[in-house]
């Protein structure tokens, strides 16, 4: 045990050695590059620039959904009216093929024998969505690899930008900012520095040229018969209703011949907040389903809702709202 913590200690010492000089640097296939304070022949690669991501069909990766829902007598709750709206947005911060080899041929025209390239340490990463007067913002100790931002909106905000896409216009705007660090020569001695490289991307919401990015959903849809599967969503990690919440299980029931046929679904904070239950048989929505709730904590306790009554809904809402946010 005693020989396997000396060495430990001595690879720490020896990767905390090597650190990048913030006063030595490069610009090479618009990549900026720090040497070593100590190595020339080490550099280290700044985190490549984000861009807006693409879906499968190479359309940009944002989606607006505004959904909508009117309370009914069978769920008790008659007269209630809300609006939802969530855009999300897809980042991406791919390099460009071959880009490595491409700079270790740049540094050896320009002398340096053998180059060998690292990431630039990322000690703190800031990310913003930004629209109007509403902004989802959060901050991690590392870089930022890129993925799916969600921001949830008022409905008047809703309004505003879905108005604003239809006109093909640009409100919305993402905000990175990554803090870098390194060592600078400050009289005669290497001390700890840092440095900031941020970048501001318009996302450009247009209606007419990519419809199927926008849909407007009532929840309170019906179907009388032939329907196989039931829409559920779950708004309370998007809109940080319980921040002790870890997961909502929703068990939704069929009636069938014998027993009822139970499937379930599970939300999450690193999921979506959309989701559906497939039914291997056809049922008639005339029927009453039923649905139960399981709240589970980040503690580890959970709480197990009783079995409800629901029928005729093909969207099926489970958010456990406030009683500020009904009242809206």
């Amino acid at each position: 045990m005693k020989v396997r913590l000396c060495i430990l200690v001595l690879l720490i010492g020896t990767t905390a050695w090597a650190q990048p000089d913030l006063s030595h640097y490069r610009d090479i296939e618009k990549v900026r590059l720090y040497r070593d304070h100590k190595k020339v022949s080490l550099w280290y690669l700044t985190p490549p620039s984000p861009a807006i991501a693409r879906r499968a069909d190479k359309t940009p990766a944002y989606n607006l959904a505004l959904y909508r829902y009117l309370g009914r007598k069978g769920t008790g709750d008659t007269g209630a009216f809300w609006t939802k709206a969530l855009l999300t947005v897809g980042i991406d911060r791919p390099r460009a093929a071959n880009i490595t080899s491409r700079i270790r041929k740049a540094l050896r025209r320009s002398g340096v024998q053998s180059p060998r390239l690292r990431s630039m340490p990322v000690t703190a990463t800031s990310v913003k969505l930004n629209f109007a007067d509403q902004q989802q913002s959060w901050q991690q100790g590392v870089r930022w690899q890129g993925g799916g931002l969600v921001l949830a909106l008022t409905p008047h905000l809703a309004q505003i930008l879905w108005q604003a896409a239809a006109a093909g216009q640009t409100q919305v705007h993402l905000v990175i900012e990554e803090t870098l660090a390194g060592v600078r020569l400050i009289d005669k001695q290497w001390q700890a520095e840092q440095t900031a490289q941020s970048w501001t991307i318009a996302v450009t919401l247009d209606m007419q040229q990519f419809p199927g990015h926008f849909q407007k959903t009532d929840l309170g849809g019906r179907m009388v018969r032939g329907y196989t599967g039931i829409d559920v969503f779950c708004f309370d990690f998007v809109e940080g209703l319980d921040a002790d919440l870890y997961a909502k299980i929703v068990q939704i029931a069929i009636p069938t011949a014998g027993r009822d046929l139970v499937e379930t679904i599970t939300f999450k904070d690193t999921g979506d907040y959309r989701g559906r239950i497939e039914f291997k048989l056809a049922k008639d929505l005339n029927q009453p389903y039923r649905v139960r709730i399981t709240q589970v904590y980040k503690d580890g306790q959970q709480t197990v809702g009783p079995w409800q009554q629901r029928q005729g809904e093909a969207m099926l809402d489970v958010t456990a709202y406030r009683e500020d946010e009904e009242e809206r």
